[in-house]
Protein backbone atom coordinates (compact mmCIF):
# COMPACT_ATOMS: atom_id res chain seq x y z
CA UNK A 1 0.00 0.00 0.00
CA UNK A 2 2.77 2.50 0.68
CA UNK A 3 4.41 2.09 -2.80
CA UNK A 4 0.42 3.21 -4.06
CA UNK A 5 0.52 6.08 -1.65
CA UNK A 6 3.67 7.12 -3.11
CA UNK A 7 2.29 6.93 -6.63
CA UNK A 8 -0.98 8.86 -6.16
CA UNK A 9 1.08 11.71 -4.21
CA UNK A 10 3.42 12.06 -6.88
CA UNK A 11 1.20 13.63 -8.68
CA UNK A 12 -2.16 15.60 -7.36
CA UNK A 13 -4.19 14.81 -10.03
CA UNK A 14 -4.24 11.74 -9.96
CA UNK A 15 -5.47 12.00 -5.93
CA UNK A 16 -8.03 14.66 -7.71
CA UNK A 17 -9.14 11.86 -10.01
CA UNK A 18 -9.59 9.46 -7.32
CA UNK A 19 -11.64 11.62 -5.54
CA UNK A 20 -13.70 12.83 -8.13
CA UNK A 21 -14.36 9.14 -9.18
CA UNK A 22 -15.20 8.78 -5.61
CA UNK A 23 -17.57 11.33 -4.97
CA UNK A 24 -19.43 11.00 -8.75
CA UNK A 25 -19.82 7.18 -9.13
CA UNK A 26 -18.47 5.37 -12.65
CA UNK A 27 -17.77 8.11 -15.03
CA UNK A 28 -16.49 8.66 -18.59
CA UNK A 29 -12.67 10.21 -18.74
CA UNK A 30 -14.21 12.99 -20.75
CA UNK A 31 -16.66 13.72 -18.21
CA UNK A 32 -13.60 13.60 -15.16
CA UNK A 33 -11.67 16.04 -17.35
CA UNK A 34 -14.15 18.51 -17.24
CA UNK A 35 -15.01 18.29 -13.79
CA UNK A 36 -11.07 18.51 -12.86
CA UNK A 37 -10.45 20.99 -15.19
CA UNK A 38 -7.63 19.18 -17.07
CA UNK A 39 -6.65 18.31 -20.73
CA UNK A 40 -8.76 14.88 -21.92
CA UNK A 41 -5.19 13.21 -23.12
CA UNK A 42 -3.46 14.01 -20.02
CA UNK A 43 -6.77 12.12 -17.56
CA UNK A 44 -6.69 9.48 -20.36
CA UNK A 45 -2.69 9.35 -19.18
CA UNK A 46 -3.10 9.81 -15.60
CA UNK A 47 -6.28 7.03 -15.64
CA UNK A 48 -4.01 4.43 -17.76
CA UNK A 49 -1.52 4.55 -14.50
CA UNK A 50 -3.94 4.23 -11.71
CA UNK A 51 -5.91 1.75 -13.85
CA UNK A 52 -1.95 -0.28 -13.88
CA UNK A 53 -2.32 0.13 -10.40
CA UNK A 54 -5.37 -0.97 -9.58
CA UNK A 55 -6.59 2.02 -8.63
CA UNK A 56 -9.85 2.63 -10.93
CA UNK A 57 -10.96 -0.15 -13.43
CA UNK A 58 -13.24 0.26 -16.70
CA UNK A 59 -16.82 -0.99 -16.43
CA UNK A 60 -18.71 -2.63 -19.38
CA UNK A 61 -20.05 1.03 -20.34
CA UNK A 62 -16.55 2.48 -21.08
CA UNK A 63 -16.61 4.34 -17.78
CA UNK A 64 -13.80 4.36 -14.90
CA UNK A 65 -14.51 3.42 -11.70
CA UNK A 66 -12.90 3.20 -8.26
CA UNK A 67 -11.48 0.11 -7.54
CA UNK A 68 -11.82 -1.27 -3.19
CA UNK A 69 -8.10 -0.68 -3.83
CA UNK A 70 -8.67 3.30 -4.84
CA UNK A 71 -11.04 3.26 -1.78
CA UNK A 72 -8.23 1.76 0.47
CA UNK A 73 -5.68 4.18 -0.91
CA UNK A 74 -7.70 7.36 0.05
CA UNK A 75 -8.68 6.29 3.24
CA UNK A 76 -5.29 5.54 4.05
CA UNK A 77 -4.44 8.95 2.41
CA UNK A 78 -6.88 11.23 4.69
CA UNK A 79 -6.02 9.13 7.76
CA UNK A 80 -2.38 10.22 7.15
CA UNK A 81 -3.21 13.73 6.49
CA UNK A 82 -5.16 14.37 9.62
Amino acid sequence: MEDLIGFINANKNRLKILEILESKGAAESTRVAKIARLIPSAVDNLLEGLEANGLVQKTADNKVELTAEGKSALDVIRALSA
